[in-house]
């Protein structure tokens, strides 16, 4: 169900801009959505490429293999085939929902100008699509601009008061600015949205560490852990920092604060490191 929805919602105007395609065409890129719906991404590309082939302008073959692309990792290519639908269809209804998810792939490149741009372009074709505000808010919190991300946060809830999305990055940027009341309802509120997901379950069960609640933060960590073991990971998820280089930025910028080493001590020991979590704790002792 969650693939089905980050690969195929948002396919607003392409009914209409179809009936301009190939029938042939179409009937391979309906096998490639037969495809997704059963999980099914390598069955789906080949069909989408025959699609393509046959009619170089199916403006739905290329944002669905864009869609695809994305998910199998490959951003170099879903960034080509989503500026090939730009290229092709630059006033389709929907256009800003390719604007935004091209933006994604700029910023995990890290060209931050680029996915300004492209979200300027999102809010200009619907000035009422909350995620272009969201993502822009983390390219701005990215490029410095904290008090500028903090807004656009709060217009994209505005719009969208349901977005899990929004919550996290709005919290991860108020952990960052030492608001840790603020980060802990952001983090509360994206659990109570998207309970399955795990990103928020590792991020409050930081925070809670720093508030002392530690059997709480174990908790929520174990958790996080039990819905995906990749959560609590030293390696960065693209563009989006882990909580490990996040701990790292704060001890960096409070060396003598003993908080961040414990939390990143417990993380470490959750994971069953614990010579590098025994140095964690006694630094966190030394220091308190």
């Amino acid at each position: 169900r969650l693939l089905m929805s980050l690969l195929l919602v948002g396919v607003i105007g392409f009914q209409t801009h179809a009936q301009r395609q190939s029938p042939k065409s179409q009937d391979y890129v309906q096998s490639a959505v037969a495809h997704i719906q059963k999980s099914d991404l390598h069955g789906a590309l080949p069909d989408l490429n025959k699609a393509i082939e046959l009619d170089p302008r199916n403006v739905e073959a290329f944002f669905i293999r864009a869609q695809c692309f994305f998910m199998k990792g490959d951003g170099d290519s879903a960034l080509l085939d989503y500026t090939k639908v730009i290229e092709l269809a630059p006033n389709l209804p929907g256009i800003e929902r390719v604007y935004n998810n091209r933006s994604v792939l700029r910023l995990m490149k890290g060209d931050f100008a680029g996915a300004l741009k492209d979200l300027e372009l999102a809010v200009v074709a619907n000035p009422n699509y909350a995620d272009s505000y969201s993502n822009r808010g983390m390219a701005r919190s990215l490029t410095g601009n904290l008090v500028g991300a903090a807004t656009e946060y709060q217009k994209a809830l505005e719009l969208n008061s349901n977005s899990p999305a929004t919550f996290i990055n709005r919290g991860i940027l108020r952990f960052g600015q030492d608001n840790f009341e603020g980060a802990l309802a952001d983090f509360d509120g994206a659990i109570q949205m998207a309970p399955t997901a795990a990103k928020p379950y590792v991020d409050r069960g930081v925070l809670r560490i720093f508030a002392g609640e530690t059997d709480l933060a174990i908790a929520d960590i174990k958790k996080a852990i039990s819905l995906d073991p990749a959560s609590v990971s030293e390696k960065d998820p693209g563009f989006l920092s882990s909580p490990f280089k996040r701990l790292q930025t704060f001890i960096s910028s409070h060396p003598n604060d003993a908080r961040g080493y414990e939390a990143r001590g417990i993380l470490r020991f959750i994971q069953g490191r614990r010579a590098e979590a025994t140095l964690d704790f006694t630094k966190g002792a030394e220091l308190n």
